[in-house]
């Protein structure tokens, strides 16, 4: 499940995650499922920004409320069985080890339109379901009228929400949908009976001022949390694990500033926060391109280098791990680089976390992608899969220690030894 990129309590899911993106281009996010304990997971973002496309995070499935919805429906029949055409998976969200949804796009006409799959077995099988919109949104923002949406995060099997800009929200399953925001909904997490999402005025990255505010699950009663005031080009991101949530406002690696992160911190559901400042990734340029929350108090920073060395090729990336929420950190922990990749080619990352020491990452260069695995807090790294191609690699992140997933295009991959060996199954429905 999700607890949603977003960002805690015992072991909960970590739930799905999609793109993100950066200040000035598309990176990663992640999701948010109910659950009895919250462990989040978070995809990250290129060298920049993640954002929720490719951002993800899971939990135990806990209790949540499923007080009915009473808006205007405005969308749309079921969709037609069948196997999908060439679709494309841009987020992912599970709501136990079995249960999941993926939304992406197929072939339409001379174009694309987004898709909805379901899954009861844990992706073996897919079967078709009702696309909250027509069109997917780019880079947060719709290119013609709105909905257009990008990520997909479910709470429960039958209450699940598709956003970034637009916000819809199914009550049976992804069988039809209500429009309740036409833009300005940019993150959103689940956990414990709780939504909380990420609000501005506008879609995409117009440095507008942004709210963070909650409601029951399947209810749309709305309130205003006390989150400090971080500003950014881009709206911050939000990660979720179980009552933790983690507020973060990436910066830009592609201006003549330094791109360090705010970050924000709340371990009691959003009433209290912490403002944490600038992220920790220190030296002359580094700055944190990426979070993942785990239990019980997990935090990962994910940090590059905003400059290239004098060959003009780009350092290798490290992590930095807190075991108190953010308020320290332990040594930089460097993450092995991509071999080949040429000069000024900037990695994009992914990463998830199932404990401090349990983590996965992608890294995406220009001709192909890796996911990487350690079992002792980043001392050292094991290659566990090579993926074609240069596709966009969303790492969907930790269910439970030991259940995770990956997708890329058609494909996903699962894993059940906690990154040790994977089964990859086709998004086909039969």
């Amino acid at each position: 499940m999700q607890s949603t990129p977003g960002r805690g309590g015992g072991l909960t899911r970590l739930r799905s995650s999609s793109l993100a993106r950066s200040p000035a281009r598309s990176s990663a996010r992640t999701a948010a499922a109910a659950a009895v304990a919250s462990w989040a997971l978070v995809a990250c973002g290129p060298a920049g920004t993640p954002s929720q496309s490719q951002r993800s995070a899971s939990s135990f499935p806990s209790s949540t409320s499923s007080a009915s919805l009473t808006p205007r429906p405005t969308t749309s029949s079921l969709a037609s069985p069948g196997p999908p055409a060439s679709f494309s998976v841009l987020s992912m969200t599970f709501v136990s080890d079995l249960r999941g949804f993926a939304l992406g796009t197929v072939s339409c006409g001379s174009g694309r339109c987004l898709a909805l799959l379901g899954t009861a077995n844990g992706g073996v099988t897919w079967h078709r379901l009702t696309a909250p919109a027509t069109a997917a949104a780019s880079y947060g923002s719709c290119q013609g009228s709105p909905p257009c949406v990008q990520q997909i995060r479910f709470a429960t099997p039958l209450i699940g929400y598709a956003y970034d800009p637009s916000l819809l929200i199914t009550t049976d399953g992804g069988q039809s949908w209500t429009l309740h925001d036409r833009v300005g909904i940019s993150s959103l997490e689940a956990a414990g009976g709780t939504i909380a999402k990420v609000v501005s005025k506008t879609q995409g990255c117009g440095g507008m001022a942004t709210k963070v505010v909650t409601a029951p699950v399947g209810t749309t009663r709305w309130r205003t949390l006390p989150a400090p005031p971080i500003y950014g080009i881009c709206p911050p991101v939000l990660y979720r694990q179980g009552v933790r949530l983690v507020l973060v406002v990436y910066g830009n690696a592609a201006g003549g500033v330094r791109a360090t992160a705010q970050i924000a911190r709340s371990a009691d559901g959003g009433r209290t926060w912490t403002a944490v400042g600038p992220d920790q990734c220190g030296g002359r340029d580094g700055y944190a391109s990426g979070i993942a929350l785990a239990p019980s108090d997990v935090l990962v920073l994910l940090c590059q280098h905003q400059m290239p060395d004098p060959s003009g090729h780009y350092a290798p990336a490290w992590v930095r791990i807190s075991a108190d929420g953010g308020a320290t950190f332990g040594p930089d922990q460097t993450v092995p680089s991509l071999t080949g990749t040429p000069k000024g080619t900037v990695v994009l990352y992914h990463l998830a976390a199932a404990s401090s020491s349990r983590i996965l990452v992608t890294e995406t260069g220009s001709t192909d992608s890796k996911l990487l695995r350690t079992e002792n807090g980043g001392r050292t790294w094991s290659i566990r899969l090579t993926f074609p191609g240069t596709a966009p690699v969303l790492l969907v992140g930790f269910e439970d220690p030991l259940t995770a997933r990956v997708a890329q295009a058609d494909t996903v991959w699962t894993t059940a030894s906690g990154g040790r060996t994977w089964r990859a199954d086709k998004f086909t429905a039969r």
